[in-house]
């Protein structure tokens, strides 16, 4: 048992994935051989997992930020191999971009997002991959689809604007002229609907800045724009995951004919997650906090599914653990965490890397017996 596969996700706003990998290689070295591969499902650290494990290029792009007047440099991978782009919707789009006090989804927009996905299909990319955690908009998709050419009237022939305030002054759409585009998947997660008590706006507007007033009046739009889009083309925006990143999941699986994949299958198979698995003796995996929901998806859970499939004992460093032990698989060895008698949380946050290390110590130590 001497190759290890270093299959993380990001400690959520410690280490990246990409950072946890090379610690976890530096300090396992030499006496084990570590195949890092960097992991992410769809939201944070999705373009460094791709970039880490597949051969790419960095396209930057000056477009819209999320708030009327705002321009953000924004990043995006080119696969040349594959014609492929993978677009992050938080690098044009995203909630980390608006200031706290600023945070208002009746105005901000995924514009930016539609330039990058315009700007791919310029490159000539057959395929889109667009990873859509982590938006700090509710608008349905308008933004993006405007800046690709569509045109939403209200009943004064006038553009109803950006943000989601304009959902509700939707009363004509005007699709581009051309009107081809290539093979989008959505990656994500989420199931919520487009609208409704779990839908959109409901249950991600508050945290993108909505109060009580706001979430409703947000929800009316998306109903309505889901009435007219029904009227117009027969098509029910209200399915499970159009709700996703603000409703861009139905919105652009309306318009552009995008399907909605599971962020973490798409990526495992997109950079032969199963293949590096299949090579290594053993798999680490880990996430800022093991708790229950991992297994309910989460890139953790669905690594150490992938390891008991594939018979490979797997082992979890996490920053802390809720975990009960007894529900896990059997092929999950050992539970490791940054936090405990030794490490207080403070200390693991604001130095997470030396906590890292640290844990690692006896994580090594572990696998050395393991061995024996």
């Amino acid at each position: 048992m001497r190759r290890i596969l270093i299959a993380p996700d990001s400690f959520k706003g410690t280490l990246s994935a990409g950072e946890v990998c090379r610690i976890t290689s530096e300090v396992l070295a030499p006496e084990f051989d570590c195949v890092a591969h960097p992991l992410a499902d769809g939201g944070e650290g999705t373009l460094e997992a791709i970039a880490h494990n597949l051969d790419s290029q960095w396209q930057t792009v000056r477009v819209q930020g999320p708030l009327p007047g705002q321009k953000v440099d924004a990043r995006y991978l080119w696969l040349a191999e594959k014609e492929t782009a993978v677009i992050e919707m938080a690098q044009a789009s995203g909630l980390p971009l608006v200031p706290m006090g600023k945070r208002n989804p009746e105005i901000t927009t995924s514009y930016g997002t539609g330039e990058l996905i315009a700007h791919a299909v310029q490159r000539g990319a057959k395929h889109i991959q667009l990873a859509i955690g982590g938006s700090a908009t509710n608008d349905g998709g308008l933004g993006l689809l405007m800046a690709l050419g569509w045109r939403f009237l209200d009943y004064q022939d006038q553009s109803v604007g950006w943000g989601g305030q304009g959902l509700e002054k939707v009363t004509e759409i005007i699709p581009p002229m051309l009107n081809t585009f290539p093979q989008i998947a959505l990656l994500c997660d989420v199931t919520n609907p487009f609208h409704g008590s779990n839908g959109a706006a409901f249950v991600y507007a508050p945290q993108k800045g909505a109060d009580p007033a706001m979430v409703q009046r947000l929800d009316r739009g998306l109903e309505h724009f889901a009435q007219v889009v029904r009227k117009r083309d027969g098509f029910e925006l209200n399915f499970s995951g159009a709700g996703a990143a603000g409703g861009i999941g139905g919105g652009v699986a309306w318009a552009l004919k995008a399907t909605i994949e599971s962020g973490f299958t798409a990526i495992a198979q997109l950079t032969g997650l199963e293949q590096a698995m299949a090579q290594c003796d053993l798999v680490v995996t880990g996430e800022g906090c093991f708790d229950g929901q991992s297994h309910q998806g989460k890139v953790v859970g669905r690594v150490i599914e992938l390891a008991q499939a594939m018979g490979k004992p797997a082992i979890v460093v996490a920053g802390q653990s809720q975990e009960n032990q007894t529900k896990t698989p059997s092929n999950l060895k050992q539970i490791f965490t940054l936090v405990g008698s030794d490490i207080f949380p403070t200390t693991a946050l604001n130095n997470p890397q030396w906590a890292l290390q640290r844990r690692l110590v006896e994580v090594k130590q572990y696998l050395i017996n393991l061995i024996d």
